[in-house]
């Protein structure tokens, strides 16, 4: 709460509440802020009824009262104060009172209304002329402040609350030399004010001379040991000389001064954020927060924690409530959407928070704002989604053609195989001792097997051959050629060793690796031909003495004819006779008796001298 004017009697006390608004002074002259120095003459105060000032007495005393307990009732120091008023309209003191009560309550209409009446009645009344103005320039009309204080100090030229609020407002325009020189006169008056110290600290800090700010926050301290205001601009200045512990220290040695000190919860915040320690930084906004509810600053830096804290559904709750709270208010729907694009890569809702933030915010968005970036980085994330979906269907769509003619392949592979085994069969051509299988095999070799003793023009078909560099059996160079997409020919040269012989296909991208078809070339003999029996062997040469050719003699008809007639008991057995059933010819086995092996045909497949043709 502000200064709470007392009064007993004809004396004005000055109960402080806070350390920020000085006593006016004893000796009124007047400076306008131009440097002229005018004395004028002490405004007479008004007389006061003395059923006034009975009752003023007894809310000053409810005052102190709620002070030594440190809880304050608001309403009930109203009542007492307006009960004042009432008892006589001329109480200065009791408005101003009222003013200071009405602005601890957040009500500042009423309280420049008091402070108001206040001046009226007492233009001298510099408590109330100090505050009304502080009230102005922290709503941002520092002009208008201005003006009070001016007519202020027309009434009491040096007092030194007035002077120090006109040089913060300076400060604010960022009129040092202005603000400085109404600091300065105040010291020069008054040595140990240490309100001075404070703006004249905070001043050069401003202007970036730190070593003088660091001086005057020195000297200050010697004035009032342990000061929170010039603790926390000595820590600002340890910070921007990169001194962070130091001004850590600095920070917490005002905050256990003043733990309301917002500003300096703020720094102390900044850091733990800087520096990454959430946790610190929560606990701060947090306890700002329990200050000032209504502290937007505090309640973004909040969520920022969280955000950081990594507890990304909380944070998402809290600027949603924020958005929702104050729905003008486009801050939260910006690190809505960056919680969005960054946390949960949701693009559609961090685009819709961006929108509504950028309408929010009208023309004070400036153009580099880090939104716009953020907003084209979506956009593009768009362009690169569709592309991407483009990209997948034309792969889709080629996986299935790739898919259906490597099935086209293999069956192709599978009948080529198929046909040139059967015809290496039929033509008792050389074959690997194993069939393979085409189906799972990269391509396959027309012929399957080649013969040792000539070239051979040999087919690779069954893949797509593509760039081919070379091709080699073995650790053997050979001659190729491509035939089409997915045939190659090769010359299988004359004298490879019998076996299993590599292929290894190379091509020319050095990134490509080679194909190898392990024991892919088989290299051997044609097969033996089975043996085939004495008669068929008769059968197929014939013998010298058969020359006779269709004229055979009448002997030889009439014992095929003979045969012919044979009955089916008999045929079989070698040397019988007509009539003779059941009989065995002397000396000779039935023919379906173990037969002797028969010879081994010579190799001109001749039959053996002597041989007759078999029937």
């Amino acid at each position: 709460m502000k200064h709470i004017i007392t009064w007993t009697f004809s004396l004005f006390l000055f109960a402080a509440c806070s350390t920020t608004t000085e006593k006016p002074d004893k000796k009124p002259t007047d400076d306008t802020g131009g440097g002229s120095k005018t004395t004028v003459a002490k405004v007479k105060p008004p007389d006061i009824s003395v059923g006034g000032k009975e009752a003023f007495a007894d809310a000053n005393a409810l005052y102190h009262e709620q002070k030594k307990s440190g809880r304050f009732d608001y309403e009930a120091l109203l009542a007492s104060y307006e009960s004042a008023l009432e008892k006589d309209p001329k109480l200065a003191e009791a408005h101003y009172n009222i003013g200071c009560i009405h602005e601890a309550m957040r009500n500042d209409k009423k309280a420049q209304t008091h402070y108001k009446k206040a001046l009226e009645i007492r233009p001298d009344l510099a408590p109330a002329a100090a505050n009304w103005g502080a009230l102005l320039a922290r709503k941002g009309r520092l002009d208008q402040a201005l003006l009070v204080y001016k007519r202020a100090l027309s009434k009491e030229a040096k007092n030194s609350a007035v002077l120090l609020n006109m040089a913060s407002i300076y400060q604010k325009q960022k009129k040092f030399d202005l603000a400085l020189k109404k600091s300065s006169d105040v010291l020069i008056r008054d040595p140990g004010n240490v309100g001075a110290y404070r703006i004249m600290a905070s001043l050069y800090f401003d202007k970036g001379e730190l070593d003088m700010a660091h001086l005057i926050c020195l000297r200050g301290l010697t004035v009032k040991e342990e000061d929170p205001r010039l603790l926390n601009t000595l820590g600002l200045v340890l910070l921007k000389l990169k001194k962070v512990p130091e001004a850590l220290a600095q920070f917490r040695g005002a905050l256990k001064k003043a733990p309301d000190m917002v500003a300096t919860r703020f720094n102390v915040a900044k850091i733990a954020l800087d520096y990454k320690d959430f946790r610190i930084a929560r606990e701060e906004f947090d306890k700002i927060l329990q200050y000032e509810p209504e502290n937007r600053k505090a309640a973004i830096g909040l969520g920022i924690a969280l955000r950081g804290a990594n507890k990304y559904p909380e944070a998402k709750a809290h600027f949603e409530a924020l958005a929702n709270r104050y729905e003008k208010w486009g801050l939260p729907h910006y690190w809505s959407g960056l919680l969005a694009l960054r946390n949960f890569n949701d693009l559609k809702t961090a685009e819709a928070e961006f929108k509504i933030f950028i309408k929010l915010s009208g023309s004070r968005l400036s153009s580099d704002h880090p939104v716009f970036g953020y907003a084209k980085e979506i956009k593009m994330s768009y362009m690169a989604e569709k592309q991407m979906k483009a990209m997948e269907k034309r792969a889709e769509k080629e996986r299935i053609r790739q898919e259906a003619f490597e099935k086209k392949l293999a069956d192709e592979r599978v009948k080529k195989f198929d046909e040139a085994w059967a015809k290496a069969e039929k033509e008792g051509g050389v074959l690997p001792p194993a069939r393979l299988k085409p189906r799972e095999l990269p391509f396959i070799l027309l012929p399957p097997a080649v013969l040792p003793t000539q070239k051979t023009k040999v087919r690779l078909f069954g893949m797509v051959f593509k760039g081919v560099k070379k091709v080699e059996i073995g650790n053997l160079k050979t001659k190729w050629r491509q035939v089409n997409k997915t045939t190659l020919e090769i010359i299988a040269p004359k004298g490879l060793g019998l076996g299993a012989w590599d292929i290894m296909v190379t091509y020319k991208d050095k990134h490509e690796d080679p194909m190898l078809f392990v024991g892919g070339l088989w290299v051997g003999n044609k097969p033996k031909q089975k043996p085939k029996p004495k008669d068929e062997k008769a059968l197929d040469k014939g013998t010298p003495k058969d020359k006779k050719g269709p004229g055979k003699d009448k002997a030889a008809k009439d014992k095929e004819s003979s045969k012919a007639k044979e009955p089916d008991d008999k045929k079989g057995v070698k040397g019988g006779k007509p009539g003779d059933t059941g009989k065995k010819a002397k000396g000779k086995k039935p023919a379906d008796a173990e037969p002797k092996e028969p010879d081994e045909p010579k190799e001109s497949g001749e039959p053996k001298e002597g041989s007759t043709p078999a029937p």
